[in-house]
């Protein structure tokens, strides 16, 4: 991705969480925008979990490094690095935790002119230390 413009792209998200015998699976459709600035890319979409109040998401890519940002009813700042560990924090109104990656896989494939491109990214996850299970994230984008 080398223009400057934002582009639009409609999305569809889908997170599975493996932990010990029980898995939850979430599922969204969503317009995000694509965009480079300086050396990254920029992905920014809104989420609406039920329940809550909207939150921006914004997905920072540099080549190596996936940065997900996530502002509104919840904020986060956690990196996705393959074959990694990394930190972060997850803050929500009533407390604030640290978090942890280790990071198996990170795939990001822009669309060009109207065909598909896709985010994979595959973790485990611990909240302060507590592991919440095996993430598996894949977005589906189509620029509109």
């Amino acid at each position: 991705m080398k223009k400057a413009l934002k582009r639009f792209v409609k999305m569809h998200f889908q997170t599975k969480v493996e932990q010990d015998d029980h898995t939850d699976t979430n599922d969204f459709t969503t317009r995000g925008e694509l965009f480079h600035k300086g050396s990254q890319d920029y992905l920014r979409f809104e989420e609406a979990p039920p329940g809550l109040e909207k939150v921006q998401t914004t997905m920072k890519w540099d080549g190596h490094e996936l940065m997900l940002i996530r502002q509104g009813a919840v904020l986060m700042r956690q990196a996705f690095v393959a074959g990694e560990r990394t930190f972060g924090r997850y803050v929500t109104q009533e407390a604030s935790w640290e978090t942890e990656a280790i990071t198996e896989k990170v795939l990001v494939q822009w669309p060009r002119g109207k065909t598909r491109g896709r985010i994979e990214i595959c973790y485990r996850f611990l909240l302060q230390g507590q592991e919440t299970g095996r993430h598996n994230v894949r977005l589906t984008l189509e620029e509109e």
